[in-house]
């Protein structure tokens, strides 16, 4: 133990520095009236400060935990709206860190041979903080590959949703464990104690992440749906039985989804009918041609994927089979697939500048990076210590890193530093 204890301070250093880099992005960032800090906290957080103004703060951000605790350090703790809203931000900031490091910890403990926590540590932070990677000399300048890679740093309201994001996917995961066989012992939680209290933390967790942003819970509740009502098709068309079972998983788990689609739909109510930009613009949901949001957005979609997935899909190439076995990396790859759909084919009709359905293809290509991470970890396991071996193992690390690079600089470039 007292080893142990010596690698904490590993933890805490690259969290005094995420800490840092989060508080100082919010604060430069709110005087440029341009930025996303500026709208939430000086035009949507501030209708939630005056009475006459709630409904209209409803109207025009209805995903509000952010805006909520932000104002419980301005109005109930007395911190200066400006620093409440950094410590708020540098507060979710840790949040997905301590998320991350719980997942790549759980992970690498079923190896043979775990990662010290400096490394868990290390990685951890990275993965709050990479880009996609920037390459000049390949002449794509649109503003897509920043702000619309893995992390969109300049949001607070997706800061907010993406630790809740992963919670859900570590406990989908162990809930599908348990239900396809009764003695699995879970890879993040112990399911070998039963599932009900984890149906009632998927709904919780959930419902908070609809709370912070509603968008993963548009691209998650669909894929997982999907992938049960393939998975009961299947059980019932062998007339073994089985299919009883897997119905009622499925009615277990759409049970978990009920509070968060309510509150979706009256999310969509206010926003749409009762008082935000959309009722004021008469801007509605619609379909578009393919691609046809994400190309305002960026010269060149395919160049802006590869720049911003380069970690994942290389890891797909060396070792694709594996990935696509697991559970794990079959729910990535699907909320994945649902997401870029999403993004592909939605759009506000009178914002589609915002490119607000590309959000959900965030959380999807999260997923993509942790089940690249946990492949990443069994690759360095494998008995076989070749150079075939690890080569692909050195370039994927290489690729990562240069991606967490790409944030470093993106965020001191950012802060002025």
């Amino acid at each position: 133990m007292k080893e142990k204890n010596k690698e904490y301070p590993f933890y805490a250093a690259f969290g005094v520095l995420l800490a840092y880099f989060s508080y100082r992005m919010v604060l430069v960032s709110l005087p440029d009236h341009l930025s996303d800090f500026n709208g939430h906290v000086y035009v949507y957080l501030a209708n939630y400060l005056r009475k006459e103004t709630v409904l209209r703060g409803l109207g025009e951000a209805p995903y509000c935990l952010w805006h909520l605790l932000t104002i419980f350090g301005y109005k109930v703790l007395g911190i200066p709206l400006d620093h409440s809203a950094a410590y708020v931000n540098s507060l979710f900031s840790l949040f997905s860190y301590g998320v991350f490091c719980f997942f790549l910890r759980k992970i690498s403990d079923r190896t043979e041979r775990p990662m010290g926590d400096p490394a868990v540590a290390m990685i951890s932070f990275g993965l709050c903080i990479l880009q996609p990677l920037t390459a000049e000399w390949m002449k794509v300048t649109g503003t897509g590959l920043a702000a619309f890679g893995l992390n969109p740093l300049h949001n607070p309201s997706y800061l907010a949703v993406r630790p809740f994001s992963v919670l859900c996917f570590c406990l989908v995961v162990d809930i599908w464990g348990k239900q396809k066989d009764d003695r699995y012992r879970g890879i993040f939680f112990k399911t070998e104690t039963g599932l009900k209290k984890y149906y009632i933390a998927l709904a919780v967790v959930l419902l908070l992440s609809v709370f912070a942003k509603p968008t993963f819970a548009e691209m998650f509740i669909p894929a997982v749906g999907l992938m049960m009502l393939f998975s009961w098709g299947i059980s019932a068309f062998r007339k073994d039985g089985s299919g009883k079972k897997a119905f009622a998983d499925l009615l277990s788990m759409f049970c978990c989804a009920i509070p968060s689609v309510l509150f979706i739909l009256l999310q969509f109510y206010f926003h749409y009918l009762l008082g935000g930009q959309a009722a004021d613009t008469g801007s509605s949901v619609v379909i578009t041609p393919y691609l046809y949001v994400w190309r305002g957005l960026t010269e060149n979609v395919g160049m802006s994927l590869i720049l911003s997935m380069a970690f994942p899909m290389f890891m797909f190439l060396v070792d694709s089979r594996n990935i696509l076995r697991s559970p794990m990396g079959k729910l990535a790859v699907v909320s994945a697939s649902v997401s870029f759909l999403e993004a592909a084919f939605l759009g506000e009709s009178a914002k589609m500048e915002h490119g607000n359905f590309l959000w959900p293809m965030m959380s999807g290509m999260l997923f993509l990076y942790l089940v690249a991470l946990a492949d990443l970890a069994a690759l360095e396991n494998m008995e076989e210590d070749t150079l075939r071996k690890r080569v692909p193992v050195l370039m994927s690390w290489s690729i990562y890193g240069l991606q967490v690079l790409c944030g470093v600089l993106y965020i001191l470039n950012m802060i002025k530093m």
